[in-house]
């Protein structure tokens, strides 16, 4: 066990770092409790130093899923690769498991260049809660070209597999806009994560390789349809916070579905709460509500609690409450799992 399951992966010992970084990771996360925030922010940064110039095997959330399902099928045959391919997704899932949707909240590097296009929003410009008809004129001529676009650039190319993250970028536009529009609406909008994981397996099983945006900071090759998709979902997260992590992102569907398991939940006290709105202020992916926190969106970022000036937010352990068959007290709404 200590000798041979490692020998395949001879020379590969700085894309197991990052494994090493996510524990690491997690036990900070568990443990901090001052100015959490701020140390947030330090290990997104760390994030994306780790994940950008140490990690070329999970090439994007895409990635994870393909390999993840590569790994299963080399189960029973070569277990080293099948580890290897399979290791960070597995521990990622775990952490999830253990300590909830850390990696969407902390971690993941897509979600920190949509948290610095928000907090560069904020800085530049006047946050409406609105779009202004001239925003959404801008933003629909944009839309349109960038489709147009797309369609002249496909027809020199395999429809959809080749150039595939510009396609997710196209969607992700079009549902802002409607979104922004009140064409649509956010929450049931959410469902299209699940699209998207099904066409990430689909074409797994079909052995078609598809790229993802911010692929391009995970391969050694050129890829500028990636690096443009990944600017596009930066400049939408300005006007939808986290606008890829809420329509369109698939490991961020699995995250939230395991979320619902997990052993950490955010409870919140009615008997505390100002209703001062704070914690739904501070939530980029609107989870929060007057009801609570719901666990299929949360990502569990902690920003919430943080905001509560009243306390009435707090982090439960909700595999010890059921293993120790506590009932939840009077008035206490702990996560709210759809």
């Amino acid at each position: 066990m200590l000798e041979a399951p490692f020998l395949s992966l001879d020379g590969t010992s700085v894309e197991m770092a990052s494994l090493l970084f996510l524990f690491l990771t997690v036990l900070v996360i568990v443990g901090v409790r001052r100015h959490r925030q701020k140390v947030r922010r330090l290990v997104q940064a760390a994030s994306v130093l780790v994940f950008f110039y140490v990690v070329y095997s999970c090439l994007g959330v895409f990635g994870m899923i393909r390999n993840s399902l590569f790994g299963l099928t080399l189960l029973g045959s070569v277990y080293t690769e099948s580890f290897f391919w399979m290791a960070l997704p597995v521990v990622v899932v775990a952490a999830t498991v253990i300590t909830g949707p850390v990696f969407c909240g902390w971690i993941c590097p897509t979600g920190t260049l949509q948290d610095l296009a928000t907090w560069l929003n904020h800085r530049l410009a006047r946050r409406r809660s609105q779009a202004t008809r001239r925003q959404l004129a801008v933003l629909g001529g944009a839309l349109a070209v960038f489709l147009a676009l797309l369609v002249w650039v496909s027809l020199a190319k395999q429809m959809f597999v080749e150039d595939s993250s510009l396609h997710w970028a196209a969607a992700l536009m079009l549902v802002c806009y409607l979104v922004l529009a009140g064409i649509i609406d956010d929450r049931p909008t959410r469902a299209l994560r699940v699209v998207s994981l099904a066409a990430i397996g689909v074409t797994a099983l079909f052995h078609l390789s598809i790229s993802s945006p911010v692929h391009f900071a995970f391969s050694s090759r050129s890829d500028p349809s990636s690096a443009l998709a990944t600017l596009i979902i930066v400049v939408a997260s300005a006007s939808v916070l986290r606008s890829f992590c809420r329509y369109l992102c698939p490991w961020g569907f699995v995250m939230g579905l395991l979320h619902r398991f997990s052993r950490l939940g955010i409870a919140k006290v009615p008997s505390l709460c100002t209703d001062c709105k704070s914690c739904e202020r501070a939530c980029a992916v609107a989870a929060v509500d007057a009801r609570g926190v719901r666990a299929d969106a949360c990502q569990f970022c902690l920003a919430c609690v943080d905001a509560c000036p009243s306390g009435s937010l707090e982090v439960v352990d909700v595999w010890q409450a059921h293993g120790l068959k506590l009932r939840v007290p009077p008035g206490v709404a702990t996560c709210i799992k759809p």
